[in-house]
């Protein structure tokens, strides 16, 4: 009798103790859940339309910025069109289809203008050269005249273009001295091989004599003159073809043919 009434005491004791350690991990597990998992989940604050439209909703930094803080810069124009359209009294689903409207048609327009050419297009405007490509620079004007001054080198000769120390020779001239072309200019030049009586008579193609150049005795040489294109009167001479004559004494006699103006 003894031994029952010494077990039946120490059972209550153990569900005692039971039931204060159930309790005690019912009321910790909220914690533990709670710092494995994080921080407190907020649910985001509802925004009215008018906040929407009036305030700035834009989320920076997992947050909703206070309403009046700037975070993106605009022009004048831009907030000026903004407060005329929050002005504007109309709803939101006829302010989203003007916009849409609008939208289209500069997406519309730009696309217009930045499309890929057609095969024609693109030929076309490969063809299409400017005039201006044509216009040599200064640096190739001046390598033409190099090159052209370069061509007419002749050792020794010490004279100009450019400063090159060399002689510049007309392609006239070269026909000339050939004998491929000729020599229509006013220079008149004639040799003489002894003392003999010069006249230097200019006659029109009327065998007329427009003007006595020279008439002289000169010596052995070779002999240079210019006619200044004037007449008897010292009067300028018309425009055209003359005749030069050379008369050594009453035996030889040369002429060569002159155009009036002289041709560069």
């Amino acid at each position: 009798m003894m031994i029952v009434q010494h077990i039946v005491p120490s059972l209550r004791i153990r569900r005692m103790i039971a039931t204060t350690f159930v309790v005690l991990v019912m009321s910790f597990l909220p914690v533990l859940s709670q710092q494995q998992g994080g921080s407190i989940m907020l649910q985001p604050r509802v925004v009215t339309p008018a906040e929407f439209i009036t305030g700035d909703t834009v989320h920076q930094e997992g947050r909703l910025n206070v309403p009046g803080e700037v975070t993106i810069r605009f022009t004048p124009e831009q907030d000026t069109a903004y407060r005329e359209a929050l002005r504007t009294n109309i709803s939101s689903s006829l302010r989203f289809t003007i916009a849409t409207r609008t939208l289209s048609s500069i997406l519309r327009t730009a696309t217009a203008f930045h499309r890929e050419p057609s095969p024609w297009e693109a030929a076309m405007r490969t063809m299409d050269i400017p005039t201006a490509m044509f216009i040599p620079s200064g640096q190739q004007v001046v390598q033409q005249q190099i090159n052209v001054a370069n061509s007419m080198y002749v050792p020794g000769v010490l004279m100009r273009p450019m400063g090159t120390g060399n002689a510049m020779i007309n392609f006239s001239d070269i026909g000339r001295f050939f004998g491929l072309s000729e020599d229509i200019s006013p220079r008149i030049r004639y040799f003489v091989d002894e003392t003999i009586e010069v006249h230097i008579v200019v006659y029109s193609t009327q065998a007329r004599i427009i003007a006595t150049v020279f008439r002289g005795i000169q010596g052995p040489g070779t002999y240079e003159i210019v006619w200044n294109g004037r007449d008897e009167r010292g009067k300028i001479v018309s425009n055209g073809d003359y005749i030069a004559e050379v008369r050594l004494g009453n035996e030889r006699l040369t002429r060569k043919r002159i155009v009036w103006p002289p041709q560069n």
